[in-house]
């Protein structure tokens, strides 16, 4: 009840701040007042987020009185086609959230923060990380925090079933002959494994882990070839004529990013590919390296979000401050704690450990796990512009093709490269 309590309060305050912000009316750009600088801020994100950031940017409000800071929080439906309207009439905040990176900087719309290295602090973040947020050798934005992909599972269903925690040395083929045997342990309505097939970031692990990935390094092209998604499709297909994954009927609800629905967060599976910003109920649930991990290691220190500056602020080392304060500042950080994944300076990080509940310690332990030699793979470059929208949109429309029987594999596959081409081509 006190946790419901809470929630709600959470969310009634995020929605106060939001109709603050937005009754302000006009050009929100930063500006200057009663000699104060003031800078806008942006993001989307659940109620626990919101908290957390609004507490965060409270004490920048106390450790630098002369800069005022609006927020924007905001849910994520219609976050994008709020900031593209927002650009459009010159009214984009000055500080924002952001995963689409190339997409902005190739419309000029980030501002360059090498310039600003006095202010922005980058020397515990991480090479890893700066990569995701490196275009042509300018750093255009900085992950806020992490979003790796790990293997979670129930371990009471796995050890009722006989069945051990699969390890980085597990290949795929045993695991999916584990998850066989498992499934006819486990009672009715419940499966061994979620469907992966239309996840776009679990994919990309076996892609990676098979020395490819989405797209080629200029961007300009797949990476990766039809058989290669034709074996993936496959690979989950026999699971699902097996009822070791559910239906499609089942899968399809979280298909499009609605976690709410993912077969994980309702406990109807036993294990799943899942990323570690996204929330799991608190019990239950344990985090392990993925199959194949062993032989090349496909997963990699994914920043869940990124925190960007607009190019066209009227005070970017302000802006730039701010940021640099959310990503170093110790205090900042505890306030946010994980609520973007585990935090993407490793110190911030070592010094949230002691204080976490086994679950999220547990998450920052594996991002720990993966800091280590050998055990992750070098980040990719960036996604091109359109990137979202070929591995999100036309991904699950494909995938669902081949789930409902409107194509086979190599029907589906045919026709995504050929939409793929298009979307690069207009892109580019």
């Amino acid at each position: 009840m006190l946790r419901s309590r809470l929630a709600t309060f959470a969310s009634m305050t995020s929605m106060a701040l939001l109709l603050t912000s937005c009754s302000a009316g006009g050009d929100t750009t930063a500006g200057t007042a009663n000699g104060k600088v003031t800078l806008t801020i942006a993001w989307w994100g659940n109620p626990a987020r919101t908290k957390a950031t609004n507490a965060a940017i409270a004490l920048f409000r106390k450790k630098y009185p002369d800069i005022e800071v609006k927020v924007r929080p905001s849910a994520f439906p219609g976050y994008y086609d709020k900031l593209n309207t927002e650009f459009a009439s010159g009214a984009a905040p000055d500080v924002f959230q952001d995963d689409q990176v190339r997409t902005y900087a190739a419309k000029g719309l980030l501002l360059d923060l090498g310039p600003h290295k006095d202010i922005l602090r980058t020397g515990d973040l991480g090479q890893e990380f700066l990569a995701q947020g490196t275009i042509d050798g300018k750093l255009m934005d900085v992950p806020a925090g992490t979003s790796p992909m790990a293997l979670v599972y129930q371990p009471k269903l796995l050890q009722a079933g006989g069945m051990a925690a699969p390890a980085a040395q597990t290949s795929w083929p045993d695991f999916a002959a584990q998850a066989t045997r498992l499934a006819a342990t486990l009672p009715k309505g419940t499966w061994a494994l979620a469907d992966s097939s239309a996840q776009h970031n679990h994919l990309q692990v076996y892609l990676r882990q098979k020395g490819k990935d989405w797209f080629t390094p200029d961007g300009a092209a797949l990476g990766f070839a039809k058989e290669d998604l034709v074996e993936w499709w496959t690979l989950w297909a026999g699971l699902r004529a097996k009822g070791v994954v559910p239906p499609p009927d089942v899968t399809s609800g979280s298909a499009g990013g609605d976690v709410s629905q993912d077969p994980v967060a309702a406990k109807k599976v036993a294990m799943s590919v899942y990323g570690t910003s996204v929330s799991l109920p608190r019990e239950d649930w344990k985090y392990g390296p993925l199959p194949g991990e062993a032989a090349r290691p496909g997963v990699h220190l994914m920043r869940s979000v990124s925190w960007a500056v607009n190019a066209r602020s009227k005070h970017p080392r302000e802006a730039v401050r701010l940021m640099d304060f959310l990503l170093n500042d110790p205090a900042a950080g505890k306030a946010l704690g994980l609520t973007r994944g585990v935090p993407p300076n490793s110190a911030i990080a070592a010094a949230l450990l002691p204080g976490l509940d086994p679950q999220d310690e547990q998450i920052a332990e594996y991002v720990g796990y993966l800091r280590e030699p050998g055990h992750s793979g070098t980040a990719p470059a960036p996604d091109p512009t359109g990137g979202k929208e070929i591995r999100s949109d036309l991904l699950t429309r494909h995938t669902q093709d081949v789930w409902f029987g409107k194509k086979n594999a190599e029907q589906a596959a045919e026709a995504f490269f050929a939409e793929a081409a298009k979307v690069l081509g207009r892109a580019g």
